[in-house]
C-alpha cells in the first residue's frame, strides 16, 4: 500500500464507497483541513443533561464564558484552554483524556484549593481557576527541557547518592519541582463529621447494571441504598453514541425509561456525588464512602457491587498529548456539553458506536479527517462519503507541541508508517479496565485477564467468593450495555433470593 497522506497539503483519495485504498498519484487532491481549537455545538434535543445560564469564570486572569453546572474542564476546553498543567517528571504537557475523575491530566486550582478535578467539579459563576505547574508558566514551561536533556530519561532514586550532604539538597529540590500545587489558601476546612447507618442492601455505583438492578429490586420489595459517584447517574446509559440492545432503543431512552421506573421509589435511596472508598469485610459488611460534606460509615447485610471500569487510551508514542481522549470522554463532551475541544477529529476503533459518533459530528458540522479501524473489513460508513474510512491501520505516534497536530498510522506497531494525518483532536478506543478494587478489598475473588486486566469473578447469579456481595456489569469483565443491564437484573435477583432464603417475592 502505498503511503497514505491527508494534511493540509494533499491528501489520499477515498474510493466511492468511502475507503481509502491508498496514494493516487495520478488523481491527487487537497483535503480541506484547517486545524482549530475549542468551539461549541447545538447538543441533541433529547440530551438527559440540562445546561445553566452563561456564566463568567476567571481563568488567570481572564473572564472566560462557560455554563453554570456543566463539568469545569468541558467549559475550558471549549475556551480554547489546552494545557492544563505539566507531568511530575519531565514537564510534558497534560490534559484531561478520561473525564471521569480517574486520572490526573485536569487537575488545577479552584479557589485557592490545589488538585481539584476539574472534570467533576460544577461551574459557577466567579469562580477563579490557576493551573499549578510550569515556570514561567503552564503554557511555556523552562523545566519541559528536562525531558529533551534527559536522553534515556532520569534516576531520580540514584541521583545525588554518593554524598549525604548533596542528597539532601537534591532532595529540598526534587520535592520542590515535583510538587502538585501549593497549599491551600485560607484556613482548611474542618474534618467532615462521620455518620454511621444501618443498610439492608447497598448498590456501589449507578450506571447501567446498578440502575438496573436497583429497579429489580425495588420490583421485588427489598430496600437499598445506592452510592453514585457522579453527581448523575446512568453511566454508560449517559454515552449518546452506544446503544441499549437490538430493539433499536437508545441508551438515553433506556435511562428516562428507568429514571421512570424508579422515580418516588420508596425502595430506594439514591445518593449522588457520593464516593466509597473502602470495602471491610465481617460479621456485617463495612461500606465507607464520602461526600464533600459528610463521611458515612454503613452496616450492610449485602452489598451489590457495579463499580464499572476504568477508560484507557490505546498506547504509542505521544499517546500522552493533550488533545488525546477516551472515547467515552468524548462521547460525553460532544453529545452531552455539545464541545469540539478541537479539528479535524480523528477517531480510531474498531466498534459500531465510532460510526455512530464520526456520522453525528459529520451531521453537526465538525470536521472528521477519518475513521481508522484496525479490522481489515470494517463496517461502512452510513453515507456514501460521509467521512474518510482507513481499514487495517493502527496509530503509532502522535505529534505536536502543546496539543495533538499529526497523527501517523500503520499496519501494525512494529511496522513502519505509511499515513499521516493533520489531527486537532483523536479519540482513542481501548478495551477498559474493570474497576475491581472494592471486590478485593471485600475479599472477593478476582482474576487476571488478558484482554482487560484483572476483573470480579461472578457466577450466572452475580454471586462472588464472598457470600454477602454480589457483582454486576463491567467490573466482571467486557460486555455490551445490554448485557450489563442483564447483569444487573440477575445479581439483584440473586441477592433477593438469598435475604428471604428462596425465591425473591415479586409485586
Amino acid at each position: 500500500m502505498a503511503p497514505l497522506v491527508c494534511t493540509r497539503r494533499e491528501s489520499s483519495k477515498p474510493g466511492k464507497d468511502g475507503i481509502f485504498t491508498g496514494l493516487d498519484k495520478n488523481h491527487p487532491f487537497r483535503y480541506p483541513v484547517s486545524m482549530s481549537t475549542g468551539r461549541r455545538v447545538t447538543r441533541k434535543p433529547d440530551c438527559p443533561v440540562e445546561t445553566g445560564s452563561q456564566v463568567a469564570i476567571e481563568f488567570e486572569g481572564r473572564q472566560l464564558p462557560a455554563r453554570a453546572g456543566e463539568p469545569l474542564a468541558a467549559a475550558l476546553l471549549a475556551a480554547g484552554v489546552q494545557v492544563f498543567g505539566r507531568s511530575l517528571k519531565y514537564h510534558r504537557p497534560r490534559g484531561p483524556y478520561c473525564l471521569q475523575g480517574h486520572c490526573s491530566g485536569c487537575l488545577m486550582r479552584v479557589d485557592g484549593i490545589p488538585n481539584v478535578r476539574t472534570c467533576q467539579t460544577a461551574v459557577r459563576a466567579g469562580m477563579v481557576v490557576e493551573r499549578q505547574r510550569g515556570w514561567p508558566s503552564a503554557s511555556f514551561d523552562a523545566f519541559r527541557a528536562l525531558d529533551w536533556l534527559s536522553g534515556q530519561g532520569i534516576d531520580h532514586h540514584s541521583m545525588f547518592t554518593s554524598s549525604a550532604a548533596t542528597n539532601r539538597l537534591a532532595a529540598r529540590f526534587v520535592r520542590r519541582l515535583s510538587g502538585f500545587g501549593e497549599l491551600p489558601a485560607g484556613e482548611p476546612r474542618p474534618p467532615a463529621p462521620v455518620e454511621r447507618w444501618q443498610r439492608q442492601v447497598v448498590v456501589v455505583g449507578g450506571g447501567a447494571a446498578g440502575l438496573q438492578a436497583a429497579r429489580e429490586l425495588h420490583r421485588r420489595g427489598v430496600r437499598s441504598t445506592l452510592f453514585e459517584r457522579q453527581e448523575v447517574a446512568g453511566g454508560r446509559l449517559l454515552d449518546g453514541s452506544d446503544s441499549a440492545g437490538g430493539d433499536g432503543q437508545g441508551s438515553w431512552a433506556r435511562l428516562a425509561e428507568l429514571h421512570r421506573q424508579l422515580e418516588g421509589s420508596e425502595n430506594l435511596e439514591l445518593l449522588p456525588g457520593t464516593t466509597v472508598v473502602a470495602v471491610y469485610p465481617g460479621d456485617r459488611l463495612q461500606v465507607v464512602a464520602v461526600q464533600e460534606r459528610r463521611t458515612l460509615v454503613v452496616e450492610a447485610e449485602r452489598l451489590l457491587l457495579a463499580c464499572g471500569d476504568y477508560e484507557q487510551v490505546r498506547l504509542f508514542e505521544g499517546s500522552d498529548l493533550p488533545g488525546v481522549f477516551a472515547v467515552r470522554a468524548f462521547d460525553r463532551l460532544f453529545y452531552l456539553h455539545g464541545v469540539i475541544p478541537g479539528e479535524p477529529v480523528v477517531l480510531c476503533g474498531d466498534s459500531p458506536r465510532l460510526l455512530r459518533l464520526a456520522g453525528d459530528l459529520v451531521a453537526a458540522g465538525v470536521e472528521v479527517a477519518a475513521l481508522v479501524s484496525g479490522a481489515t473489513r470494517p463496517p461502512l460508513p452510513a453515507g456514501e462519503g460521509a467521512f474518510p474510512l482507513v481499514p487495517g491501520r493502527l496509530p503509532v505516534r502522535a505529534s505536536g507541541g502543546r496539543w495533538i497536530e499529526r497523527l501517523e498510522i500503520a499496519p501494525a506497531p512494529s511496522e513502519p508508517a505509511d499515513g499521516l494525518f493533520d489531527c486537532g483532536c483523536l479519540v482513542s478506543e481501548y478495551p477498559p479496565a474493570p474497576a475491581y478494587e472494592l471486590a478485593h478489598h471485600a475479599g472477593c475473588r478476582v482474576d487476571f485477564d488478558s484482554a482487560c486486566g484483572f476483573r470480579v469473578v461472578v457466577d450466572d447469579g452475580g454471586r462472588t467468593s464472598n457470600a454477602a456481595v454480589f457483582a454486576a456489569g463491567h467490573c466482571t469483565g467486557a460486555m455490551s450495555l445490554e448485557q450489563a443491564l442483564e447483569a444487573g437484573r440477575r445479581a439483584a435477583t440473586g441477592m433477593a433470593e438469598s435475604l428471604s432464603g428462596g425465591s425473591g417475592r415479586e409485586d
